[in-house]
């Protein structure tokens, strides 16, 4: 691991990439919890985003992407790694009209926000995304983990993802190369995503907004959105829903700190106030092991834990 100095020496003459020393991460999180990061870096152009992680890459410097952080729990001290941010280097939205066609593509950079991909084709009157509403994170975390609900993912819709691979190089992979699934879409971890191709259809305005509040109630119903959180901790096992074995097990309402299995939804952990990294672990755990002991079923966690 190279000492703070030498990262600074070794990032200083990087082109248009801001980075931002010994950041405090919680306020990137939704989960609203987690120390400074050694630096958050965000590249300006995907020509400075590609230098940044060549050089990360040829040092094996730790680093992590950080996209809306709605599935990621960070340590309480400082994360041993540089954190990137897409935002500004891959934040474009395209949408391509073929005439005559109901169907387009739209072009979708990995930073785009999922609200804000949802307005968009609210404003330009297409749809085929609703199922994303109300959920937190960006186009890049949605790909990497095939978002969605029983409404639907991401994966749908898909045509293409481009990505830098593990050797820095700029490859674009068609929807029929991938293995999508529950959760994932098999992507190895070292690749970042830059972006994507989806197909949407063009509607009426007035019938999407009807939707988008249909389905924004019925989260609300569901979910405990009122409270910091990164949504389901944990993937739905085969033929079983998590939630339903952790209140099974007498979960609901626990808490270890001011970290609480929500009463709401027993698969969400909520931070009531002053939660701390290490109580979420912790809660974490101890679900575990109830659900197995009182299921013979081992949870598998869908939230990416990352340790100082």
């Amino acid at each position: 691991m190279l000492s703070s100095n030498d990262l600074h020496s070794l990032l200083a003459d990087l082109a248009e990439v801001e980075l931002r020393w010994r950041e405090p991460l919680a306020r990137y999180t939704t989960f609203r919890v987690g120390g400074p990061a050694l630096c958050l870096a965000r590249p300006q152009t995907e020509k400075a985003l590609i230098a940044l992680m060549g050089v990360l890459r040829a040092h094996r410097v730790p680093y992590f992407v950080l996209g809306g952080g709605s599935n990621l729990l960070l340590p309480d001290d400082e994360v041993k790694a540089l954190a990137v941010q897409l935002g500004n280097c891959s934040g474009e939205l395209l949408l391509e009209h073929e005439e005559g066609a109901s169907m387009m593509r739209l072009a979708v950079g990995a930073g785009v926000r999922l609200s804000r991909l949802v307005r968009y084709g609210l404003e330009n009157r297409f749809g085929g995304l609703e199922f994303l509403v109300g959920i937190p994170g960006t186009v890049g975390g949605a790909l990497v983990m095939n978002a969605g609900t029983r409404d639907g993912s991401i994966a749908d819709a898909l045509l293409w993802i481009d990505v830098l691979d593990e050797r820095n190089r700029r490859q674009r992979l068609l929807r029929s190369e991938l293995s999508p699934g529950y959760r994932s879409m098999g992507m190895p971890g070292e690749w970042v995503v830059l972006g994507c191709g989806l197909s949407v259809t063009s509607c009426s305005p007035a019938g999407q907004r009807v939707r988008l509040s249909q389905l924004m109630r019925e989260r609300k119903r569901m979910q405990p959105l009122q409270w910091p959180s990164a949504g389901c901790v944990f993937k739905n096992p085969a033929g079983h829903a998590a939630g339903a074995l952790i209140e099974k097990a007498g979960l609901k309402g626990f808490r270890i700190g001011d970290a609480e299995v929500s009463t709401q939804h027993a698969n969400w952990i909520i931070n009531r106030g002053r939660a701390r990294s290490r109580d979420v672990v912790a809660l974490i755990e101890h679900i575990e092991e109830r659900v197995e002991r009182d299921s013979g079923i081992r949870l598998e966690r869908e939230i990416r834990i990352i340790k100082s």
